[in-house]
């Protein structure tokens, strides 16, 4: 329920390109819904010096709209794939200073009724910018009100660029959001936005630097319903996918690009899954798309990975010998290719499509609305009885893949590989709902038998990554690569051991569900 006084806000925020303002402003579907409105707004966020209200998660600001001052504090709520609900009260206020007794409505009056907190307030940082706004009838029923912004964040000496639409809901229901940005698209780059402007203040105001963001699990509880612990985890994998886009498109550390492959796999395996609750043709259009991504990401991950952890040994143990600092170069040159290619699929309007098409898909959630009673009581069923049954289906599948261990050959070693990181992802997603040490211990063990396997499988992804070297016979790189081969094919041989020792580990450990 809102505070007395306050109300639930509905907004969609995407980042816009600087050179596609102009195009946004004159798009077909903003036109025939009125003259836009333009004002200039000049906002100052306060906080204590220890910063009490960016750590109770509530932005407060005065802002100057023409000749009033209106104060706003915010809080509470969600965002989730740029879709951004939270609780926000709006007071007029005679000037430009915090009037904390003007704030007497629920949750935010116990924050602002300390004396303490309010003689301390002070300005933090300000936002200065233009908004151009109208307000579009997408239905009878369906309103929108279109906010277009474009001036900078202020912190001292620091400054961000603001410029982003921002699409709010006046009546309708949410995903319509989703559906009316997706038309967007066709002419305008966009970016889903999970930052509030008040958070990126906050950024400037810490000195924060960004850092390759890892994922968390989705808190469940064991009574949940099946469906909601589904929206659960695949809402928190899309934050971290969408955590560590920025990174990989602007920065040279190749741990974004990974975070971006694990968020990318994850989410696949989310499908898988729950496959069982959804018809393949409702989900394939998005398991395509993300098929699709990972396929562009791929050979720049196998390069990061051989260029930083295969190479180096070898390097350090044959120096100069047989040309391979002449192929290290050329590896170089090949991984700085792969690099490309993937930063340009990340940026690409398809990438865009599918981030906002599974967020649409998410919040309209047609599956639950097209399901009969049985695929209704499946939904509704507990999320701790659909995950031990999952669990227990995939723990006895590595165990038949690991049968005769010894005697396994190489592609029955990656199916097994396959199915440890199946039941790995289960465990993962479903792990809050079990005792914590048991459940560490288990992702312990698959995690090392990973390893092994995906270092025994890196010889076959070598002796693909040194096709495209092309060197000719007789040529230095070609006894380089001979090298390089020789060397991951014996490294595959010596973890043979480790790998029955891991192995022996994981069967002797018991089940926690």
């Amino acid at each position: 329920m809102n505070p007395a006084g306050a109300v639930s806000e509905t907004e969609l925020k995407l980042r816009v390109p600087p050179d596609a303002l102009r195009r946004l402003g004159a798009h077909p579907l903003l036109k025939g819904h009125g003259r836009p409105v333009t004002k200039k707004l000049y906002s100052i966020y306060f906080d204590t010096p220890d910063l009490d209200l960016w750590r109770r998660d509530v932005a407060f600001r005065l802002r100057r709209d023409g000749a009033r001052w209106v104060q706003t504090a915010k809080g509470g709520g969600t965002v989730q794939g740029g879709l951004h609900q939270r609780i926000e009260l709006e007071t007029g206020v005679a000037g430009p200073f915090p009037d904390c007794a003007a704030i007497d409505s629920g949750a935010f009056s116990g924050l602002f009724s300390s004396p303490r907190l309010c003689a301390q307030l002070q300005p933090v940082f300000i936002t200065e910018f233009s908004r151009t706004s109208r307000i579009v009838t997408l239905k009878p029923d369906v309103t929108v009100e279109v906010c277009i912004d474009r001036g900078e964040i202020k912190c001292g000496d620091s400054i961000e660029t603001i410029c982003e639409l921002e699409l709010e809901l006046k009546s309708g229901p949410p995903w319509y959001l989703y559906e009316f940005a997706l038309q967007l698209l066709d002419s305008v780059p966009l970016r889903i936005e999970n930052r509030s402007k008040a958070e990126r203040g906050y950024v400037l105001l810490r000195g924060e630097r960004s850092a390759p963001t890892k994922g968390h699990a989705a808190a469940l509880t064991a009574d949940m319903p099946v469906n909601d612990a589904f929206k659960a985890i695949m809402w928190a994998t899309l934050s971290h996918l969408q955590a560590n886009e920025r990174g990989m498109l602007e920065s040279r550390d190749a741990e974004y690009l990974h975070q971006v492959r694990v968020a990318l796999r994850r989410l696949r395996s989310i499908f898988s899954v729950f496959a069982d609750l959804f018809p393949g043709e409702q989900t394939a259009p998005l398991t395509a798309e993300l098929k699709w991504l990972a396929g562009a990401l791929g050979p720049a991950r196998d390069w990061d990975v051989f260029m930083t952890e295969t190479l180096p040994p070898i390097l350090g143990e044959f120096g100069g010998q047989g040309g391979l600092s002449a192929f290290r170069r050329q590896c170089a040159r090949l991984r700085q290719s792969a690099r490309r290619h993937a930063r340009n699929a990340l940026d690409s309007q398809r990438y865009q499509r599918l981030t906002l098409m599974l967020s649409a898909w998410l919040v309209a959630e047609p599956g639950l609305k097209q399901a009969d009673d049985a695929m209704l009581a499946a939904f509704r069923a507990p999320a701790a009885e659909f995950a031990g049954a999952v669990l227990e289906r995939r723990y006895e599948r590595v165990r038949k893949r690991g049968r005769k261990l010894r005697q396994l050959p190489a592609a029955e070693l990656h199916r097994l590989r396959i199915a440890i990181k199946k039941l790995r992802y289960a465990v993962d997603f479903f792990s809050t709902l079990y005792d914590g040490k048991r459940v560490q211990e288990m992702l312990a063990r698959l995690t090392r038998l990973q390893d092994i396997l995906g270092a025994m499988n890196d010889a076959a992804t070598v002796a693909g990554l040194m096709q495209g070297l092309g060197a000719k016979p007789g040529n230095a790189v070609v006894e380089a690569r001979g090298i390089v081969l020789g060397w991951s094919k014996g490294r595959a041989e010596m973890l043979g051991h480790e790998l029955r020792a891991a192995w022996k580990a994981f069967r002797g450990s018991g089940k926690f569900w």
